[in-house]
């Protein structure tokens, strides 16, 4: 009896226990559709989590995540770009249609089978679609640009000191990579924090022409009537500045440039000691008559003929509009001699029928001269190459170096920088220098030649060399 009571306990326990799983596989199975109505866990649309939402439940809080507004940060101003200003659109109808198939494409009994092992599904991921106008995000950063870009302020000439005084640098906003960036922003739920690409405008460098306009507008204040030639060449990179081009003038005392070159061409050694206080005296003490000497000496004892072989030498070195009909101090009718440069008819300054040159001229003869001397280099060692050596043309920088006026040219820079230069002065009229400024910023020639048909006054017209000597100089060093 004892044995049967024990049997009949145990059947009855096996069926509780079946019945107790059978109504929990029924309420895990009702749990389970419920549950396999919503999105599945671990699904993320456009990278916000909605595993477990309902379908209504996931548009509602993908509309409100991709509402929120860009956070723009330009330099140190903070704006904000709301999404509805340029027509900010998520396809959520489409992203929920595709995130809605992974459900309906599942087996059922095979996921209720994971449902109840607490086996996690594949996390399943739904890119973002979306759309906005492109357009519409470039007139907005156009218009930010507009109110908060910084235009660079370029150098100005400071009319008191005629340095010119550098500009300020300025920033403006890179549209095409801002986009970019935007773009990115506009796809993520998270972190839509922009740095917008802002460039650094430098203010431009003074250019050699920003130069030429100044020292333009400082002529023109002045209220000069006569004519002014300026050329200045960078010596580093060959950048020229030109005023009043192609104008025929006095050759003047600065002819005693050429004077000395052709001297060194004759001369087969170092020259001596009675010939180097000739060379001497022609440049430093500025000496007609020295100069004369040299002419004779180029001519082999006629001064006329040296002037003639002068002539033709310059004309070799393509100094068109240079030449010397005679020598310093000639009296008589000198001959007709016509260049391109004095035949022209709209200007005419007079020019000494035995001696010109032109600004460009004189410029070129320094410049070929410093190649010379630099690395033996230039027009000079081309066309006389056995005849003028770099050591020659070095001692003729060296020797214009000595020439010391302390006005024109070399007032325009401080002192202790070295100008090699010959200055000249015409019967009243003309005012020339020319020269090679070897200055920290980068060495340069400048020749500088001024006219007026009527008297100039030296207390007037050299302090205006000065000046736009200083500015050429603050131009380098600036």
């Amino acid at each position: 009896m004892r044995h049967r009571t024990n049997t009949a306990l145990l059947e009855w326990t096996a069926i509780l226990l079946i019945l107790a799983s059978v109504l929990a596989l029924v309420l895990q199975l009702v749990s389970y559709q419920n549950i396999r109505s919503n999105l599945q866990f671990g699904m993320t649309i456009a990278d916000v989590p909605v595993g477990g939402m309902s379908l209504e439940e996931a548009e509602d809080t993908l509309t409100q995540v991709y509402a929120t507004p860009v956070e723009l940060h330009f330099r140190d101003e903070v704006l904000f770009l709301e999404p509805a200003e340029i027509s900010f659109r998520l396809e959520t109808e489409s992203m929920l249609a595709i995130a809605d198939t992974y459900r309906t494409d599942t087996s059922f009994w095979s996921s209720y089978w994971d449902y109840l092992w607490r086996r996690p599904g594949d996390p399943v991921i739904v890119p973002i679609v979306a759309e906005y106008s492109s357009a519409q995000l470039r007139n907005f950063l156009v218009d930010l640009a507009t109110r908060y870009d910084f235009l660079p302020i370029p150098p100005k000439l400071d009319s008191r000191s005629l340095v010119i005084v550098p500009g300020s640098p300025g920033y403006k906003l890179d549209i095409e990579s801002s986009m970019s960036i935007i773009d990115m922003a506009l796809q993520v739920p998270t972190n839509r924090r922009v740095i917008l690409t802002v460039q650094d405008s430098s203010s431009e460098s003074p250019t050699i022409n920003a130069l030429g306009a100044q020292i333009d507008s400082y002529i023109e204040q002045l209220g000069f009537n006569g004519i002014v030639s300026l050329e200045v060449v960078d010596l580093l990179t060959g950048e020229q500045l030109s005023r009043n081009q192609g104008v025929a003038y006095a050759g003047l005392s600065i002819m005693k440039i050429p004077i000395i070159l052709e001297t060194y061409r004759v001369l087969d050694n170092e020259p001596l000691e009675e010939t180097a206080k000739v060379i001497e005296g022609s440049i430093v003490q500025s000496s007609n008559l020295y100069a004369n000497i040299l002419l004779s000496q180029i001519g082999n004892g006629d001064k006329i003929s040296g002037a003639s072989v002068l002539t033709s030498n310059m004309q070799l070195l393509g100094l068109a509009n240079t030449f010397m009909a005679g020598y310093f101090d000639q009296e008589g009718d000198p001959p007709v001699v016509q260049t391109p440069a004095n035949q022209r008819t709209d200007v005419d300054t007079d020019p000494d029928a035995f001696m010109q040159t032109t600004p460009e001229d004189m410029a070129s003869l320094l410049t070929m001269l410093y190649q010379c001397s630099q690395d033996g280099s230039g027009g000079i060692s081309v066309v006389f190459p056995d005849k003028v050596t770099q050591k020659e043309c070095q001692s003729i920088v060296n020797l214009l170096s000595r020439n010391k006026i302390a006005t024109l040219i070399e007032a325009g820079v401080p002192e202790g920088i070295t100008v090699a230069h010959k200055h000249g002065f015409g019967v009243g009229d003309t005012i020339g220098d020319a020269g090679i400024v070897f200055s920290p910023g980068g060495d340069y020639v400048v020749v500088i030649y001024v006219w007026h048909s009527e008297y100039l006054e030296w207390e007037y017209t050299a302090p205006i060399v000065a000046n736009i000597s200083r500015m050429i100089f603050n131009y380098f060093n600036s």
